[in-house]
């Protein structure tokens, strides 16, 4: 295993441990789940629906590409992709549907979620900036999309969420006003 894909397993790692920490706590200082009302439940399963028929697309289109021996990306990034793709599609949908934030504290949630997802994408861009320009690793080997590219793909799904909360944001003020 060479020194790249044990130090991407170790952030893996890290990142999954840290995740459910903030989970725990959250869970912990909140004493109770989010709630949502009926008609949330019902977009949210609509949500599901279509980030996993996403899903399912993706993973077809990519095994019938890779049938057709037309290598575009990494295996592993094929994945991430395809897991950034389907979250983001479910994240998008319940944001609009008003489904994702809970009925009980929404702002604190909203303030919360753009707060974290600013500091991700923050994070995920500047990583990816780090490893292209400054260590000089390439996004495309032998004509193929490598896994230096993660960070920005994980940027990028990010960054379509929050674009999705300040719309639905704006949206909504603007409901308010009329």
């Amino acid at each position: 295993m060479s020194d790249y894909s044990l130090g991407f397993l170790i952030g893996f790692v890290v990142v999954i441990v840290i995740t459910l920490i903030i989970a725990v706590v959250l869970r912990f200082r909140n004493n109770n789940t989010t709630s949502y009302d009926e008609r949330q439940l019902i977009a949210r399963n609509a949500a599901y629906k279509y980030a996993f028929s996403t899903l399912v697309c993706y993973c077809v289109l990519c095994g019938i590409i890779d049938v057709a021996e037309i290598r575009w990306a990494e295996t592993a990034i094929q994945m991430f992709l395809g897991m950034f793709l389907s979250v983001t599609v479910f994240v998008v949908i319940c944001i609009f549907k008003d489904a994702y934030f809970g009925i009980e504290k929404g702002k604190n949630n909203i303030r919360t979620f753009l707060f974290l997802s600013v500091l991700i994408t923050i994070i995920q861009f500047f990583s990816f900036i780090l490893n292209v320009f400054v260590n000089k690793e390439p996004i495309i080997t032998n004509g193929i999309l490598n896994i230096s590219a993660t960070n920005l793909l994980c940027a990028v799904a990010f960054l379509i969420m929050i674009i999705a909360t300040v719309i639905k944001l704006v949206l909504n003020r603007k409901e308010r006003e009329e």
